[in-house]
Order: C-alpha cells, then sequence, then structure tokens
C-alpha cells in the first residue's frame, strides 16, 4: 500500500512540475494567461463547460453519490 501512496504522490508532485513548466514556457513565448482568460470568448466557453458539468452532475452523479454517502453515513452510525 505504500508503494501505491508514494506513486500517487510522484505523479501530483509530476503534475504540479508540469504545469508550473508549461507556465513558464507560456510567458517565454508571451502569452498572458490573465489576458486569455479574461477575454469574454474564453469566458462564455468556460461558463458553458461549467454548466455542463453540473447538469452531468445533477442528471447523472447525484443520486448514486448520495446512496454511497448515505451508506458510508450508516456505517459510521451517524443515521439510524
Amino acid at each position: 500500500m505504500s508503494n501505491t501512496k508514494k506513486r500517487s504522490e510522484r505523479g501530483l508532485i509530476k503534475m504540479i512540475i508540469l504545469i508550473v513548466i508549461a507556465l513558464i514556457i507560456l510567458g517565454y513565448f508571451g502569452y498572458n494567461l490573465r489576458s486569455i482568460i479574461s477575454s469574454p470568448t474564453v469566458h462564455d466557453n468556460l461558463a458553458y463547460v461549467w454548466d455542463l458539468i453540473v447538469q452531468f452532475w445533477n442528471n447523472c452523479l447525484k443520486g448514486p453519490a448520495q446512496y454511497i454517502f448515505d451508506l458510508i453515513l450508516k456505517g459510521l452510525g451517524a443515521k439510524s
């Protein structure tokens, strides 16, 4: 189990390092993330994707997640 934990920790650290490197490269080539993110087109696209995620959660994942959460609570003795 400790081997799995070490692997997942390395994965997280690797992801953080890759994100930092990508940000440095974007900055080197003159891309300003603040101006890109604040662009109305990007803002509309992100809002659209967020709405899709919320709909997917409400229509597909919310019921099973609540069921599993209720089982966990019942197992812990929180519900009677």
